[in-house]
């Protein structure tokens, strides 16, 4: 059975035009899952030095020894994308200014830092007696990177921060 030219045309100008269509899904796809993501976590910790000299993190209610008396807020980074990314600082923002300010900045120890894909980095500062950085007025805590893209700890995460800094904070 053969087919009049112009139907043959007709299917062929219709499966060019589906096949150019996957295609560009398809790089769109790609091109959307080829960039920087960054997961952040944070907790209440106490810290340590370990006989090699590299600091380690416990939970507060552990008794281990070698780690110290004061409590430090740990945020962990994991860069979960396919592209390198400079994690460059770490800060949070106020629901209500204090001291004129609306937001703050906590200074790196090891920071800027480079992760490559699946790469990990903790920093941490003093869970301070006020609570600060992690007390009830803090709106988000986040990490950023050169660009000015921020990456903020999740609404429940920090809830968690929150709630595990009154209670061992106390």
């Amino acid at each position: 059975m053969r087919l009049p030219f112009s139907r043959l045309t007709e299917f062929l100008a219709a499966y060019g035009a589906l096949l150019s269509s996957v295609g560009f899904g398809w790089t769109l796809y790609r091109d959307l899952l080829d960039r920087a993501k960054l997961q952040v976590s944070a907790s209440i910790r106490r810290i340590g030095r370990g006989a090699d000299g590299k600091f380690f993190a416990c939970k507060p209610d552990l008794p281990i020894e070698g780690a110290s008396e004061q409590l430090f807020v740990v945020m962990d980074v994991v860069n979960v994308g396919r592209r390198p990314v400079l994690w460059q600082g770490w800060g949070g923002k106020y629901h209500k200014s204090e001291d004129g300010k609306t937001a703050f900045l906590i200074v790196g120890r090891d920071l800027p830092k480079m992760l490559q894909e699946g790469e990990t980095h903790s920093e941490f500062t003093i869970l301070e007696a006020d609570l600060r950085p992690a007390h009830d007025n803090v709106r988000s805590l986040f990490v950023w990177d050169p660009s000015g893209k921020h990456w903020k700890l999740t609404r429940n995460a920090l809830k968690k921060l929150k709630q595990e800094a009154r209670r061992f904070g106390a």
